[in-house]
């Protein structure tokens, strides 16, 4: 009888062991800090905001967690969840080869659309392509420093990725340094939510790149933490809740973007 309730005794701490390692009572989480709005950015009063930062306080209520959700130069976010030590999860991450093996994707929870943009003073007659590998022969084409293109079916079409944000990379295509440059259109018109309007210049032409579909966004979990695929699969139950009670549908109105 002693050596069954000993057995019992280690079962339990086995158990509560293996579901503290499943639920931290804390997570801290990075986002880009070149704006990615709607989804996430920070106000005047560098209050964080958008659709993303509304889905993970719900998830921490659903699993009665803290979350801190910090924003840095995307290098040095993925980076730093990659270490697992100060942060654990990126957000708003899309899916390459190369990020599938360093880290754990949770389910994806929105899409956007890639697009070009140009210069119609540099290209009066306008850019018409029937694939975006042909966005090459333009000139220099242009993304942000850091940034996942993979989605965009360029192929091995080379992008100078030295800008860091899109007011830089419209202004340098105003200029002709780019004759073209790529990004989500969804994140470009949410800019105006912090600044100017870009989509309203009217020397800036866009379009959607023809052959690449909509793109998914992810959540990126470190695999260099305890139980990541635990940590994984919680989020990934968190937001399928969601899902199921409507309350991803309330989101996704209130921030009119598309899910998958």
């Amino acid at each position: 009888m002693h050596q069954l309730r000993l057995g019992l005794l280690f079962l339990l701490l086995a158990a509560a062991q293996a579901l503290a390692a499943e639920a931290p009572s804390k997570l801290r989480f990075c986002a880009d800090n070149a704006q990615w709005p709607p989804f996430s950015y920070s106000d005047s009063n560098g209050a964080m905001q958008g659709f993303t930062i509304d889905l993970l306080e719900r998830v921490a209520a659903q699993l009665s967690i803290d979350i801190q959700i910090d924003q840095l130069p995307w290098k040095r976010c993925l980076v730093a969840t990659d270490n697992g030590q100060q942060y654990q999860v990126a957000i708003d991450a899309s899916a390459s080869p190369e990020r599938e093996i360093t880290f754990l994707l949770s389910r994806a929870y929105y899409l956007l659309s890639p697009y070009y943009f140009y210069s119609r003073r540099q290209f009066p007659e306008g850019i018409h392509i029937t694939q975006g590998q042909q966005l090459g022969k333009f000139g220099t084409l242009c993304g942000l420093a850091g940034y996942n293109y993979s989605n965009f079916a360029l192929g091995q079409t080379p992008i100078y990725d030295g800008a860091m944000d899109f007011n830089a990379l419209t202004a340098m295509t105003r200029r002709g340094r780019c004759a073209v440059f790529i990004g989500r259109y969804e994140i470009v018109k949410g800019m105006a939510l912090i600044g100017p309007d870009l989509l309203a210049d009217p020397d800036l032409a866009y379009a959607p790149i023809p052959n690449a579909p909509a793109e998914p966004f992810y959540l990126l979990i470190s695999r260099n933490i305890a139980e990541p695929e635990a940590l994984q699969q919680r989020l990934n139950q968190a937001i399928e809740s969601m899902s199921q009670n409507g309350q991803l549908e309330q989101l996704r109105a209130n921030y009119q973007i598309r899910l998958p």
